[in-house]
């Protein structure tokens, strides 16, 4: 390393968290953007954590990003999957970064008297770390919105089929929307152990809300009403539509026994009673 590149790498390493603030505050100010003090610390405490590995690549050639960097890439994107936020908010911000990072290099190289190769290793170095760190937020943004939808189908799925006992010996379950292979599944791995509980012998599952239903989830209907017969409870279906029963009859399916197949949850009573 040559003297010159050793008096700049003294002077980042003694003046880091200095520049960190200067850094942030001239992010700030490009964007003309204000941030709540506890991000803002976050970003100093960050950027802190870049000089210094900044610091050491340049004098060891690491490899490693710091871990910092990579966690506050993460936050950054979990806030904002959290406040339901775009990941743009988060990318836009990278290019004034790049941008004051670029200003700070051309100063220091003035600075210290460095040649265009050192200032351009710097620039270098400089911008894979800010890469790595929008690829990291990417990642990241996509992870844990796919986990927050994820969670929030499954808190759908719990909603949408209530088991709503109407006598001693029954239950319905009125099911709406698209019914898929998924929620489907749900249905037979969540609900039924709920339905045994009751100690029924009558469920009524009412499809007059349901406007699709897939191939795999009208089989998996069918497995269901099997299961239940095993279980000595027997299962009534009730509003099935044309269109759903042209997919249950299309994929051999039968819907017009006149045991378990009603017009409506009414008429399945009166069979019932």
């Amino acid at each position: 390393m040559k003297p010159k590149m050793n008096n700049l790498i003294e002077f980042l390493e003694e003046n880091n968290e200095d520049i960190a603030n200067q850094i942030v505050e001239s992010v700030l100010d490009l964007m003309s953007l204000e941030i709540p003090q506890v991000e803002k610390d976050r970003a100093v405490s960050m950027y802190k954590s870049f000089v210094e590995f900044l610091c050491s690549s340049l004098e060891y050639e690491g490899k490693n990003m710091p871990a910092e960097l990579l966690e506050w890439s993460k936050q950054n994107a979990y806030e904002q999957v959290s406040a339901n936020g775009k990941i743009s908010e988060i990318i836009y911000r990278y290019p004034p970064t790049r941008e004051v990072f670029t200003d700070f290099i051309t100063k220091w190289t003035s600075q210290f008297n460095l040649s265009t190769d050192q200032f351009t290793l710097l620039l270098k170095k400089v911008n894979k770390m800010l890469d790595i760190s929008l690829e990291e937020t990417v990642t990241a943004f996509e992870e844990f919105n796919a986990k927050m939808k994820e969670e929030f189908k499954e808190e759908i799925d719990i909603i949408s089929f209530p088991v709503v006992p109407i006598k001693e010996n029954m239950a319905v379950i009125p099911l709406v929307g698209k019914l898929d292979q998924h929620r489907s599944a749900h249905l037979m791995d969540s609900v039924l152990p709920k339905v045994n509980d009751l100690k029924i012998d009558f469920l009524i599952v009412d499809f007059s809300g349901v406007i699709e239903i897939d191939d795999i989830a009208a089989v998996n209907i069918q497995n269901i009403r099997r299961m239940l017969r095993l279980l000595g409870i027997q299962m009534i279906s009730t509003g099935i539509s044309p269109h759903l029963a042209k997919t249950a009859v299309s994929i051999g399916i039968e819907t017009n026994s006149s045991r378990n197949t009603f017009k409506s949850v009414k008429q399945a009573l009166e069979y019932i009673q």
